[in-house]
């Protein structure tokens, strides 16, 4: 008989201390394995999402808000900037693109977004974000393509009709413009981004609905010069990446208005704010580990104590002192190695149902527990820790006295 298979018949002898022990590391590692797939996962995505577009430009103010805003419909727009400076930007040299983005409403808390039919056709890295699962593009104002969330949630279809609601916080107060509704006329594919949480329709749309009564009163061409006063944003493509900087301080610099990297903005983000809640976690999941190495330690001591006459026996049928160590190590790698293997199902676990609220609030879809490097480390570190809690019982076993434990009852 193999000293595995020794290790492994001693340590089902024990069940009940054995499966607690391997819960406590699995718990510890669930945790570890979430922490880390979720932070690299949306890292990713939210990266993946601000690489789209080179800049944004809005009202001068926060930029991280106005990157939240107005790529990932996640916070309140900052403002609105006079739509001949977006022009004026889209005219510079090496842009080639600069989409008007009009915000001010909701339906059932997805944002309103208006912009312009060129916009839908926008790909990038071989993606096109802006795909139709079916129906077509709006051809006036008045007509919506809305994401696949928003399809899902709200059971929306082609020729559904639905009116706004005014703001971004949905409450008995809000004002809803029931006198414009909009009539679906697409829905767009699933596309695991934030345009699964959104509704696109044409800009004038979204001005129109907020025209004043004097405006009104002036027709179409009230219309028309209200709609062309402002946006909210604008996304910004260049003729490559590299220009990103240069034009930011053009744009700050020379507009009234303020321009934003967003993939620089994202990462700020993750370096000052989640990576400090990151290490906290981690920390906490380590916490667990040692903890369990403690329960580990402790059981297999316990368990040496116990069974000092049949390592006697092993000893004294021709065992070395260095196999009865060898199958001490081997126990305490078993318990670790079942401890790794439910903490990655559990984490794996937590990360679907994490990534099914996050695929809901966000857009985002996240992947199951995936082997990073950093993973691969934290296993390592968890498997090296779970080894070194066996070396005293190990050590223990390894000083056997065979004449004295053989001569106990």
């Amino acid at each position: 008989m193999s000293l595995w298979h020794i290790a492994w018949s001693y340590l089902w002898n024990r069940k009940l201390t054995t499966v607690m022990t391997v819960i406590s590391v699995a718990l510890g590692v669930a945790l570890i394995s979430a922490v880390l797939t979720l932070r690299e996962q949306t890292q990713k995505r939210f990266e993946e999402e601000g690489q789209a577009f080179d800049l944004v430009v809005g009202a001068k103010g926060n930029p991280l808000q106005l990157v939240l805003s107005t790529v990932y419909f996640l916070d309140a727009p900052v403002g609105n900037i006079a739509r001949a400076d977006m022009e004026k930007i889209a005219k510079m040299d090496d842009v080639t693109a600069a989409f008007p983005i009009g915000m001010g409403d909701t339906y059932k808390g997805y944002r309103i977004i208006g912009t312009v039919r060129e916009l839908m056709d926008f790909k990038w890295g071989g993606r096109h974000p802006y795909a139709l699962a079916s129906g077509n593009y709006w051809t006036k104002p008045y007509e919506a393509v809305i994401g696949a969330g928003v399809a899902q949630d709200t059971g929306l279809k082609v020729g559904g009709t639905f009116t706004g609601m005014h703001g971004f916080v949905q409450g008995g107060g809000a004002e809803e413009h029931a006198e414009k509704p909009y009539t679906v006329v697409g829905i767009m594919a699933l596309s695991g981004t934030p345009n699964d949480r959104a509704i696109f329709c044409d800009i004038a749309s979204v001005w129109d609905v907020h025209e004043h009564p004097a405006d009104a009163a002036g027709g179409a061409d009230a219309h028309e010069h209200h709609a062309s006063d402002e946006v909210t944003a604008a996304l910004v493509k260049l003729a490559t990446p590299a220009l990103r900087f240069e034009f930011k301080d053009k744009i700050n610099k020379g507009y009234n208005v303020m321009a934003a990297v967003p993939v620089m903005e994202i990462q700020k983000l993750y370096d000052q704010l989640l990576g400090t809640a990151k290490a906290v976690l981690l920390a906490i999941g380590y916490l667990v580990v040692v903890i369990s190495s403690m329960s580990i330690l402790i059981g297999l001591y316990m368990a040496i104590l116990q069974r000092r006459r049949d390592l006697a026996i092993m000893r004294a049928l021709g065992a070395t002192r260095g196999e009865i160590f060898g199958a001490v190590l081997i126990e305490a790698f078993w318990v670790t190695l079942l401890g790794l293997a439910a903490g990655w199902a559990l984490g794996a676990l937590t990360c679907r149902v994490l990534g099914l609220y996050l695929a809901t609030k966000l857009g985002f879809h996240i992947a199951a527990v995936s082997l990073s490097a950093d993973l691969i480390t934290a296993y390592s570190a968890v498997l090296l820790m779970g080894l070194i809690a066996g070396i005293l019982p190990a050590w223990q076993a390894y000083r056997t006295d065979i004449a004295r434990d053989l001569a106990e009852p």
